[in-house]
């Protein structure tokens, strides 16, 4: 039994990195040929009393040429890097929103192939636990550093900018995640809500699924998806009431799925060799529903273009309190006033990339109020009992038809 579960674990091991491959996304190249823009790889050392006083300090050692101009929603940003390969990877994942030099960006990003090694001390940010610590922060006068402990890539932020310098080829996915932050910022300052959620839409109609981590998010909205929606957002959904209805932005992010959700999709599946979906499916299935081995999906590289639509109108809000197991589904409607005891389900922050708060500080009980307005422009619907998907596509389909109340 023991030898049997060790296979299955130096299998599953290099199981990602095979995804990768196969789910539209051009692997990582763990080293590059130099090019001309990509030579100063090591910032200058500092010695102990060369302490910083502005983040901004600890790049500016490196040349990046290199530009890239997006618009997200509406929000320009330009990202900035010195490794030609690196500014190839980011132009293909960010691909539909490749824009024209002609607006001002609320934020310059620059993504720095090398290494630096900032002086001061780091304080770990606590998590809840069972969750270890997976960020320390150094506060600086001018701004804030970041260390992220599992890689040792070193972001910085101040108004307006911020930087991650590191080993960016292997681990594109912080570079990714620090641009989707100051987009994520700017809109928020538009005084929109960050859900823990992801969403789908039909005809511009929205809706947002929430649940608890591993709850199966981001699996419901590629069975939506496979339907026949619109791929909206896979983690995070910003959201803001208006004077008649409910404003949602996704983040520009492809879906980060488990070999669960591949083996269970019906398109998706195919992106597995034979061999893997026959490993995948003798596994038990609460460990094949818990197994954490993340990999991206281009969804416009299997879908098509336009499979992917960041911007609609919340009609729907579904809490997915299901589980793998257990009594058939159960559909109930909330009012407003009851669907705040959930909040927890949808709230998020960004974190220590959101500099108007303390490292580590929380808000949700503070933002109350919006929630509830939130809640009463939108049907609310509890979805409990054992998880099926078949069924949740018709009910989203049914709910996002209906006329508005």
């Amino acid at each position: 039994m023991a030898g049997a579960r060790g296979e299955r674990l130096w299998w599953l091991s290099g199981l990602a990195r095979g995804l990768r491959r196969r789910c539209g996304v051009a692997p990582r190249r763990d080293r590059a040929p130099p090019g001309r823009a990509d030579r100063r790889c090591r910032a200058p050392g500092r010695g102990p009393g060369d302490a910083l006083t502005h983040p901004e300090e600890l790049v500016r050692p490196f040349e990046t040429p290199l530009t890239l101009h997006l618009r997200v929603a509406g929000v320009p940003i330009r990202i900035l890097t010195n490794a030609e390969d690196l500014w190839a990877s980011l132009r293909h994942y960010y691909r539909a929103y490749v824009s024209s030099a002609d607006s001002l960006p609320v934020a310059v990003v620059k993504l720095v192939q090398g290494e630096a090694r900032p002086p001061g001390e780091f304080t770990d940010v606590p998590r809840e636990p069972p969750r270890t610590v997976k960020e320390a922060v150094q506060e600086l006068p001018g701004g804030r550093l970041v260390l992220k402990k599992a890689t040792g890539v070193v972001m910085g932020l101040w108004p307006g900018h911020a930087f991650a310098i590191g080993d960016l080829r292997r681990h594109l996915n912080q570079g990714v995640n620090l641009v989707n932050a100051c987009y994520a910022k700017a809109v928020l300052g538009r005084g929109h809500l960050l859900l823990h959620a992801s969403g789908v839409s039909w005809n511009g109609r929205a809706a947002v699924l929430a649940g608890r981590p591993g709850a199966g998010k981001s699996t419901a909205a590629l069975h939506l998806v496979e339907a026949g929606f619109r791929f909206l957002s896979n983690d995070r959904v910003l959201a803001k009431p208006l004077a008649g209805d409910v404003e949602v932005l996704g983040y520009p992010k492809q879906p980060r799925v488990n070999p669960g959700t591949l083996l269970h999709h019906p398109r998706l599946n195919t992106l597995l060799k034979p061999e893997d979906r026959e490993a995948l499916a003798a596994l038990p299935p609460a460990e094949l529903w818990a197994l954490e081995r993340k990999a991206d999906v281009d969804l416009d590289a299997i879908y098509g273009p336009g499979a992917v639509e960041l911007e609609g109108r919340m009609r729907v809000l579904a809490l997915l309190k299901w589980r793998l197991d257990g009594p058939p589904l159960t559909i109930r409607r909330l009012d407003p006033t009851e669907a705040l005891a959930d909040v927890p389900l949808l709230y998020k922050d960004l974190g220590v990339f959101d500099l108007d708060r303390p490292a580590g500080a929380h808000t949700a009980g503070r933002r109350l109020s919006e929630y509830a307005e939130l809640f009463r422009r939108v049907v609310v619907v509890e979805v409990s009992g054992r998880a099926d998907f078949a069924a949740l596509v018709t009910l989203v389909g049914d709910l996002l038809s209906a006329e508005p109340r």
